[in-house]
């Protein structure tokens, strides 16, 4: 517990306090979350935070005259890395009451999430931030991500893009675009793609069975980093209505997933809804169902009329070609991804070191969608 200027206290989160954090977190970004729900912004944070499935968070909060002016969180999972399974967490929800900046209350915060993470036998952290100050000053105690992870994007009319998302020099932007694509268009036809027999069919789902274990038992030795996608992870994350009105397809044949994919539209700007391929997994040699899931998105999204598409990759994963062949092109800048050990872990150099085919990060492993 902290004492700072101003009767600020820094401590753990208490039962009872959960209307305030999202008070705050409203107030601070106006409006939380960045996109739209089915349920309360309460609810969501409870789903979130309290009924994730290892019942597990750590949460910070700052507190003035009764008044909760300060939030850091922390959502727990299970992530592998190398040949073992590691207790991690993510960071994420962080604010502090504009009248309340430049008191190093997040610094205090953030030291306290720590201890309590470490307590409870967290072993790596990791998470995103766009702050540009926090950009400068986190290389001092944390790591960038090895891995390059980049935005990949499908637009289909950039002057409406340029027109509902104005960016400087938009006359460079839509030119350089242009160029990126051509690029793209120019390897495809040289790039010789010979898919597989159809062996498979793609389908909705609205709740992961039994069989989804089986096919994480046939995937999981192939990656040195990838979050642990069990059975009550993935309807946690992707089929519990409080999370976002998410759509799952599989790739399947006879019993099997071969695949699935997780998409979702984001009509927080209601006016120009914004399509995610939020997570894409396929069995490692089948690239073919890579393919036709995308395919899949891509109709999807078009038969909504969708202008943009965004998903994440990994720098030169096999998906990334495919993804091109799509019509995606790359975002250069890089993902602002941090992580750290908090303890001694042998196999984070093994992962620093893994080829990126055996990396797995999607949206779906960040709290932004």
């Amino acid at each position: 517990m902290y004492r700072l200027e101003k009767e600020v206290e820094v401590r753990p989160f208490q039962p009872g306090e959960e209307e305030a954090i999202v008070e705050l977190l409203e107030l601070v970004f106006d409006g939380w979350p960045k996109f739209d729900l089915l349920c309360s912004p309460l609810e969501h944070w409870r789903w979130k935070y309290q009924t994730n499935p290892l019942r597990m968070s750590q949460i910070a909060v700052g507190v003035s005259d009764h008044i909760m002016i300060g939030c850091n969180h922390s959502l727990l999972s299970r992530i592998k890395v190398g040949n073992r399974v590691f207790l991690s967490s993510q960071g994420g929800d962080a604010a502090v009451r504009p009248d309340f900046m430049r008191m190093a209350i997040y610094r205090k915060m953030m030291d306290l999430k720590i201890k309590k993470g470490k307590e409870s036998g967290v072993q790596i952290h990791y998470f995103l931030t766009w702050n540009p100050i926090l950009r400068k000053s986190l290389p001092k105690y944390y790591h960038r991500f090895p891995h390059i992870v980049m935005n990949l994007f499908r637009i289909h009319d950039v002057d409406l893009h340029l027109r509902k998302q104005p960016v400087k020099y938009a006359f460079i932007y839509k030119y350089g675009f242009h160029l990126i694509k051509l690029a793209n268009q120019s390897r495809n036809t040289l790039r010789l793609y010979r898919p597989s027999s159809c062996d498979f069919h793609i389908g909705k789902m609205t709740q992961f069975d039994e069989r989804i274990e089986s096919f994480w038992e046939e995937i999981k030795d192939h990656y040195n980093f990838i979050v642990e996608r069990s059975r009550e992870y993935l309807n946690w994350r992707y089929c519990d209505h409080r999370g976002g009105d998410y759509l799952v397809k599989i790739a399947q044949t006879d019993a099997k997933i071969l695949g699935y994919m997780v998409l979702r539209i984001n009509k927080h700007q209601i006016d120009y809804p914004i399509g995610y391929i939020v997570d894409l997994l396929t069995l490692p040699n089948r690239l073919d169902v890579t393919n036709a899931l995308v395919e899949d998105a891509v109709n999807y999204f078009d038969d909504h009329h969708i202008n943009i598409i965004i998903c994440l990759i990994v720098k030169n994963h096999p998906c990334k070609a495919i993804l091109e062949r799509n019509g995606f092109i790359t975002k250069r800048e890089r993902i602002p991804l941090f992580y750290r050990g908090y303890t001694e872990v042998e196999e984070l150099r093994q992962f620093e070191s893994s080829s990126p085919s055996s990396i797995h990060f999607a949206y779906g492993d960040l709290d932004v969608i």
